[in-house]
C-alpha cells in the first residue's frame, strides 16, 4: 500500500483509522480489476471494515504515476514498481502484505507489524504447460527453470525489483493455486467482483 505524501496517515493502522473516520472518501488504483492488488483492498475492506474505494487502472504503472501526480490517494501495487518512488520520497509506503518486510524496501512495515494478523498475500508468477503435456517434459523444464533462477545474477536481479524467484516444483504449485483460489473465492463473491 502506497500514499501520496497528502494522504495524512504514516502506516497502515492510521491509514484505517481515517478510512473509518471518512468512509467512502479514500480511493486505490490498482492494475485492474481482478487483479492481487483489487483483492488485497477488498480484503481489507472485508476483514477490517474500511471502505476504500477500487479504481482499476490499465496497469500498475498507470496507477502509481497518478498516485505521484496526486490524482489519487492510495495505489497497491507491486513493490518493482513502485520502489523507485518511495527511495525518492515522491511517495510513502504504508505496508507491505509479505510474511517479512521486503529487502528491497525494508523501511514499509508488514500488514502483520500493522497489526493485521494472518494478512499476508504474495503475488506470484508461473509457467503453466498444456495440461497433455508429459509429465516427463514438465519436470525437465521445471528442473531447467529452477536452476536458472538459482543463478546469483538472476537472483540478484530480482531482488533489485522486490521480487523473490521460487522455482517450486508442479506438485507444489498447483498446491499453491488451489489454495490462492480458496483464499480468494469468498473475497470475491462478497465483493461481487
Amino acid at each position: 500500500v502506497v500514499a501520496h505524501p497528502s494522504v495524512p496517515a504514516n502506516n497502515l493502522r492510521e491509514l484505517i483509522a481515517l478510512s473509518k473516520a471518512k468512509p467512502g472518501t479514500l480511493s486505490y488504483g490498482t492494475a485492474g480489476t481482478g487483479s492481487t492488488p483489487h483483492l488485497v483492498g477488498e480484503m481489507l475492506n472485508q476483514r477490517v471494515g474500511t471502505d476504500f474505494q477500487h479504481v482499476p487502472y490499465k496497469g500498475g504503472g498507470q496507477a502509481m504515476g497518478d498516485v505521484v501526480g496526486g490524482q489519487i490517494p492510495l495505489v497497491m501495487t507491486a513493490i518493482a514498481t513502485s520502489q523507485q518512488f518511495l527511495k525518492s520520497g515522491r511517495v510513502k509506503g504504508l505496508g507491505v502484505s509479505s510474511q517479512a518486510r521486503s529487502p528491497a524496501v525494508p523501511e514499509v512495515p508488514t500488514f502483520i507489524e500493522s497489526g493485521l494478523e494472518g494478512m499476508v498475500v504474495n503475488s506470484w508468477v508461473g509457467i503453466l504447460a498444456p495440461a497433455k503435456t508429459p509429465r516427463a517434459v514438465v519436470d525437465r523444464l521445471q528442473r531447467e527453470i529452477a536452476a536458472v533462477l538459482k543463478e546469483p545474477d538472476v537472483r540478484e536481479r530480482y531482488a533489485v525489483l522486490g521480487i523473490d524467484p521460487v522455482g517450486n516444483t508442479p506438485d507444489e504449485y498447483g498446491a499453491q493455486i488451489r489454495a490462492d483460489l480458496a483464499l480468494w473465492e469468498p473475497i470475491v463473491k462478497r465483493a461481487k467482483i
